[in-house]
């Protein structure tokens, strides 16, 4: 009986220290290109996108699930450690991505997200209006957008990029045409 005991007590001590408790957050991959926010709760996970927000079941210790009703593709998310996650689509050996908490804030990605977004749409119709002008327009669209969805790093790097290509194309390289999307200091620093 004692044997048993201490058997059925390895086995709780083993299954409680398998699963890992994660942090609710924003995730963010190493290239700070894409940003997401995740709700824990005890069964699940809520996983905020900037276009979509998907609720994820758990399956085994550490890995939740959610099949896309469309698609039928199978996505998981596997709990590497309280700040990093891993996501793959189920039998799909090559998927895995890893994202780390990079802001115990909920909130702020959606609201990034909306007001940027709506930034890009605004200068994507400018594309429509003002033909002459359609490529720089196409780069602030493109700005605004990256805005909406990367960390500061991330975009930092992006759109130092899309500004060295706006001077290209303009003439008066000391301002930028989208300052709103493009920051002065990440104009004034690009070449």
């Amino acid at each position: 009986m004692r044997t048993l005991f201490i058997l059925a007590f390895i086995a709780v001590c083993s299954t409680a220290k398998a699963q890992i408790k994660p942090t609710s957050g924003q995730y963010t991959t190493a290239d700070g290109y894409y940003t997401v926010t995740i709700n824990f709760e005890n069964s699940s996970l809520t996983l905020i996108e900037p276009n979509r927000t998907s609720v994820y079941t758990k399956v085994a210790d550490n890995i939740f699930s959610f099949i896309h009703p469309a698609s039928k593709i199978d996505y998981r998310i596997e709990v590497m450690d309280p700040q990093t996650i891993q996501t793959f689509k189920a039998n799909v050996s090559s998927s895995r991505y890893t994202l780390k908490l990079s802001s115990t804030s909920t909130n702020t990605n959606s609201e990034q997200y909306k007001t940027y977004s709506a930034m890009a749409e605004r200068y994507k119709a400018k594309m429509l209006t003002d033909k002459k002008d359609a490529q720089l327009w196409s780069f602030c669209a493109a700005a605004a957008y990256a805005r909406s969805t990367m960390n500061d790093e991330g975009f930092k790097e992006y759109a130092t990029q899309v500004s060295s290509s706006i001077k290209l194309i303009i003439v008066n390289k000391t301002k930028c045409p989208c300052e709103d999307a493009i920051p002065a200091t990440i104009w004034n620093n690009a070449q």
